[in-house]
């Protein structure tokens, strides 16, 4: 027997539907608790199902009571319905198939697709096209419709691919029923259909004893639908709708759209055949009866706020208590995404300060939610997040992945991932092992990194031979190579021309077992153990049963298949999230309210999302198909936004930019911006509180470091180019040579361009050994192309290498042929690639290198040519005058004293860089002006240099001359950043112009200015910290001072000719004063600039002559 009318409430917007719903229950059976066991909830999810269990405790103050029975009903997603009260053996349903099942023979089904009518290329693009087909396939089943109506859906006027699509659809339209009879077998959705039209029926028919009550479903699904109304009409039975607005006006409620928040509920109403006005207000406790008109301004706002298009002239009339509507209400916009992380992660961590108080994230952005993870791990707390976690990201997913990986294309970077995992031990103590894989990292022998530099062969026996050849210690290679052996099995495996996936996949997990057993437990012990292990066991074991489903496959598919398996499984931890915190999807949140919500991602395309590509149906095809259009998706969006806007204490979130793109406010934060204007993002509160989280509150700049290592730790020999590095950056020759730090190669390193150079180099040297000058033009090309062959070898199988480099080199070489015909009658070639040694004794022995790229003897005059080949940008005119690129002319030097092997002492009358572009000018020859000059200049400077740092207190200073320095590879040790960038000082920085100060902030941090040119010119991007006056420069090093040793001090540039070539003689001690006889440095106070810079250049000169004279 049924009711003649449904008896259909809501509960309002403004409460939390559990927790009202359970306050309710337990007014009402306050006599008598028992009789909550006797009722019989039918939820929207187990989700919801766990948020009303928690509501029950929360509302009984954490008494144990006997809960109702509670049932999730009309979840796709769930893996299964518990429907009690049917036996479902009885109704004669087949079983439902296996999600992985169906997956396998979705798959199987396409690749028999015949070529060109869209048959995947592989199986890892057969599993993903199979889920998009299993979604496809819920989706006809859940609005009920049927499989032969796509035939009708494309007539000949529309484009050619959808009727190719339909053509491929005739894989679920004719062939996968079949299949599944043949299997006896169901859809899981088309099998939960007939559970709940069975279900209805028999309540319909025979309706059960104690009451029933619906609650917090909105009849989305069909089936879902008629069971609601058919509960409705029970004596028994009750219908609660979550968040049913019934304020809205009549003619607006004729007028809603599918994209309205109550468009689901209206047709729910029209299909249960009730007027709007039937429903009523669930009886509520008093508490919740008050929040509900305290909040009833915010619902009005929102309410009018989300009306149709066509419906917005309201808003002309509208006049809202903004005050009354907009308490509790706030909205912050971040300047990025990981700002809004942040700031969202601070309003959590500061709910917690109160006691009791619950917060809840809501966002369907799963990105956003990870990153507030992220940042809630600075405050130690495990935040419980509804999505859960992709377990191909797991620490088990992640290992499995790395196996595979190393196995089918090994490599150094998979490799060290492998071994550096903290699930990885191959049968050793973990330590142990991670040790080996980090001295496996570091190691470098005679002939180079174990790993480290250019990839080898991508095999493990080419990785094992570059290990023997680094020679690592003997135990090492013992272990490497037993960790090796057991790689081996798989990798023999993935290259097989074809191989069953069976096979494969159980030889993978037995390697990973294997890698994974330690000293003390097994591999599957430390396997399968995790929560991610668990989980992924299940599925593992699901796929292996279903794999014979499959047939053979190429096996250098697997990991990809692999990778596709894995691909959006999702593993939710059980234990060790914070009690009172929470991330929820939209969904996950329409039954729950915290305390404080916060609504975050609130951006158009995010939330709400961007219409989802259907990849086999137009919009137009859906609708005619009778498949939901992408409208009731917003309105069900709309709905969940409105339900947790309404919450008391809600703050909305957004980014104003993404990932540096600019975003839109989501609709609904743009018409409430319209209603309520005061309703800004311009709170600063929070995003000023984040920023200070890292911010120091004060920063005390480090004085630049000035080692002074013991003479006999100081080089005693360096080569021309080290000599340069010297100049430029005295403490990068103090790390590289005294401290004997070596930047690491790259991982799998790519040619840059100091290879570049050395192939360059060899090929030109073999090809001028080789060359017989009197051969034709044909035969030098030809021997220039096997000379640059043989040099880049293996590297010419690189595309980038062979499509760029290749090409250039070739055009180098033609030109060099004919730049080399022109001068073979003035110019005898005596030496290239030649090596020069140069024993000095000054204060100690000191031993000067060089290899000279080419050595040529002018027929006429016999004096010598000094050439070096330069496949990037030579020095600059500049850089060579101040002394900054030294390595030419002390090569010249070094060959006038007969330093190169087999050459006798000759004048040097020129010195010349040879450009290699390859471009429109192949070969660009700049000959160096003056150049006995420079061999003279550099010849005294260097000698000067030897002196200063034959000196115990002498300094290796870092970035002494910013102007020339370029970039420093020593320069985080040197902590430069940290004292010559400090911008946020600026406002803290005295005038300069008030004189010096006695106080702290007194000193180098007064002058903020870059050194730019020859002027002092305010740089915006950063402000430059010279020395202070302990530690500033004498007279010399190309600098004069302003002011000298003032708390102000900065330093000025002198690029004039004769003072710039003192860069190789600096006065590197304390004081102003001069030492040893030199002059002392002039006082430029009360000279204009002009003047100082002249005085500058006379007094400069002044010293170059004496420490020329000193050396002559």
């Amino acid at each position: 027997m049924t009711r003649p009318t449904p008896t259909v409430f809501t509960i309002p917007p403004g409460l939390s539907f559990a927790d009202a719903l359970a306050r309710s229950l337990l007014h009402r059976h306050r006599d008598n608790p028992l009789a909550l066991s006797h009722i019989r909830i039918l939820l929207p999810n187990r989700r919801s199902a766990r948020a009303l269990r928690e509501a029950f405790l929360r509302a009984n103050s954490g008494v144990p009571l006997l809960l109702p029975r509670m049932m999730p009903v009309g979840d796709v997603e769930e893996d299964s319905l518990d429907i009690t009260g049917l036996a479902s053996d009885s109704l004669d349903l087949p079983p439902a198939i296996l999600e992985t099942e169906r997956l396998f023979l979705l798959a199987r089904l396409t690749l028999g697709i015949p070529q060109g009518q869209g048959r995947p290329s592989s199986l890892a693009g057969a599993l993903k096209l199979a889920r998009d087909l299993a979604r496809l396939i819920d989706s006809v089943h859940t609005e009920r419709l049927d499989f032969a109506q796509l035939q009708d859906l494309a007539p000949e006027e529309l484009a050619a691919h959808w009727q190719h699509t339909l053509t491929f659809l005739e894989v679920i339209t004719e062939q996968w029923p079949k299949l599944l009879a043949s299997l006896g077998k169901s859809d899981p959705s088309s099998r939960r259909n007939r559970l709940l039209d069975a279900l209805t029926e028999q309540w319909r028919t025979n309706p059960p004893k104690g009451e029933i009550i619906a609650a917090g479903t909105t009849g989305s699904i069909p089936a879902t639908a008629d069971l609601l109304a058919s509960i409705a009409r029970l004596p028994n039975g009750t219908v609660i709708l979550p968040g049913f607005d019934p304020m809205i006006a009549d003619d607006d409620w004729e007028a809603l759209d599918p994209g309205h928040p109550q468009y689901l509920m209206k047709q729910l109403l029209q299909h249960m055949g009730m007027s709007r006005h039937e429903v009523a207000h669930w009886p509520l406790a008093e508490t919740d009866q008050a929040q509900s008109q305290k909040y009833a301004e915010r619902v009005d706002l929102l309410r009018t706020a989300l009306l149709p298009a066509d419906r917005v002239v309201r808003w002309n009339s509208f006049k809202p208590d903004l005050e009354k509507a907009l308490k509790g209400l706030t909205r912050i916009d971040c300047d990025s995404q990981g700002e809004e992380a942040g700031v969202i992660a601070l309003l959590l961590r500061e709910a917690l300060e109160t006691p009791g108080k619950r917060a809840a994230l809501i966002t369907p952005d799963r990105r956003l939610a990870r990153q507030v993870r992220a940042e809630l791990a600075r405050w130690g707390l495990q935040i419980d997040d509804s999505a859960g976690d992709p377990i191909d990201r797991s620490a088990v997913g992640t290992f499995l992945r790395l196996v595979v990986a190393v196995a089918a294309d090994p490599g150094p970077i998979s490799l060290l991932a492998l071994m550096k995992h903290p699930l990885a031990a191959a049968g050793h103590d973990r330590a142990v092992f991670r040790a080996l894989a980090r001295r496996l990292d570091r190691h470098g022998g005679r002939e180079g990194y174990a790993v480290r530099g250019a990839r080898p062969e991508a095999s493990l026996d080419a990785l094992m031979d570059s290990i023997r050849t680094a020679a690592m210690e003997e135990d090492d290679q013992t272990m490497l190579a037993d960790f090796f052996n057991l790689l081996k099995p798989l990798e023999t495996a993935l290259h097989q021309p074809e191989a069953d996936v069976t096979a494969l996949m159980t030889c993978h997990l037995d390697v990973a077992q294997a890698i994974a057993q330690s000293h003390d437990k097994s591999g599957a012990d430390q396997l399968w153990r995790l929560e991610s292990g668990e989980h992924l066991a299940t599925a593992l074991a699901d796929a292996l049963a279903a794999t014979p489903l499959l047939h053979s496959i190429p096996a250098d598919q697997y990991p990809a298949f692999f990778d596709a398996l894995l691909e959006g499984q999702m593993v939710r931890p059980r234990y060790g999230s914070h009690p009172r915190l929470a991330i929820l999807g939209p969904i996950e949140a329409r039954l729950h309210h915290a305390d404080l919500m916060v609504l975050g991602g609130l951006n158009e395309g995010t939330w709400p999302a961007a219409p989802a590509h259907d990849p086999w149906l137009s919009r137009k095809m859906r609708a005619d198909f009778g498949l939901p259009d992408e409208d009731r998706r917003l309105g069900q969006s709309a709905h969940d936004f409105m339900q947790a806007a309404t919450a008391p204490h809600v703050i909305l979130t957004r980014a104003s930019k993404v990932d540096g793109t600019p975003t839109v406010p989501s609709r609904w934060l743009s018409r409430l911006q319209v209603l309520a204007p005061t309703l800004s993002g311009s709170n600063l509160r929070f995003r000023s509180l984040y920023r200070e989280l890292d911010r120091p509150h004060k920063i005390t700049p480090t004085d630049p470091p000035r080692p002074t290592p013991p003479l006999e730790a100081r080089p005693k020999a360096l080569s021309v180019t080290q000599v340069e590095l010297w100049v430029r950056d005295p403490y990068a020759l103090y790390a590289r040579h005294i401290l004997k730090l070596r930047a690491l190669d790259p991982l799998e390193a790519e040619p840059d361009a100091l290879e570049k150079g050395t192939i360059f180099h060899d090929a030109l040297d073999q090809f001028l050994r080789l060359w017989d000058r009197t051969s034709s033009d044909e035969t030098a090309k030809a021997l220039m192309e096997d000379c640059g062959r043989a040099a880049f070898g293996a590297a010419l199988t690189r595309p980038a290498i062979w499509a760029f480099w290749w090409p250039r080199f070739l055009s180098v070489g033609h030109r060099f042929i004919e730049i080399e015909r022109d001068r073979q009658a003035a110019y005898e070639t005596l030496a290239t690639e030649r090596k020069g040694t140069l024993e000095l004794n000054t204060h100690r022995p000191f031993t000067l290198i060089a290899r000279a790229d080419r050595i040529d003897r002018h027929q006429d005059t016999g004096a010598l040519e000094i050439i070096d080949y330069k496949t990037g940008s030579p020095p600059q005119k500049k850089q060579i005058e101040a002394g900054f690129a030294p390595q030419l002319p002390l090569e010249g030097w070094m060959a006038q004293e007969g330093a190169f092997e087999g050459i006798a002492p000759t004048p040097v009358n020129a010195l010349s860089f040879w450009q290699l572009r390859g471009t429109r000018e192949p070969v660009n020859i700049q000959h160096v002006k003056a150049p006995e000059e420079q061999i003279d200049d550099a010849r005294a400077g260097f000698f000067h240099l030897l002196d200063r740092f034959s000196r115990a207190d002498t300094p290796y200073l870092s970035n002494p001359r910013p102007t020339f320095a370029g970039y420093g590879e020593y320069d985080h040790l040197a902590r430069v950043a940290e004292w010559t960038q400090l911008p946020d000082l600026a406002a803290d920085a005295p005038d300069p112009s008030s004189g010096p100060s006695s106080g702290p902030s007194s000193g180098p941090s007064a002058t903020l200015l870059r050194i730019k040119g020859t002027r002092h010119e305010p740089d915006n991007r950063a402000r430059t910290r010279q020395p202070p006056p302990s530690q500033c420069v004498g007279g010399g090093v190309g600098w004069h001072r302003k002011n000298p040793c003032a708390d102000s001090t900065h330093l000025t540039p002198v690029v004039a000719r004769g003072a710039a070539r003192t860069a190789f003689m600096p006065d590197l001690h304390q004081g102003s004063g001069g030492r040893n006889g030199q002059s002392p440095a002039p006082d430029f106070g009360g000279m204009d600039t002009s003047a100082r810079h002249k005085a500058g250049c006379r007094h400069l000169s002044k010293l170059w002559r004496k420490g020329r004279r000193a050396h002559a």
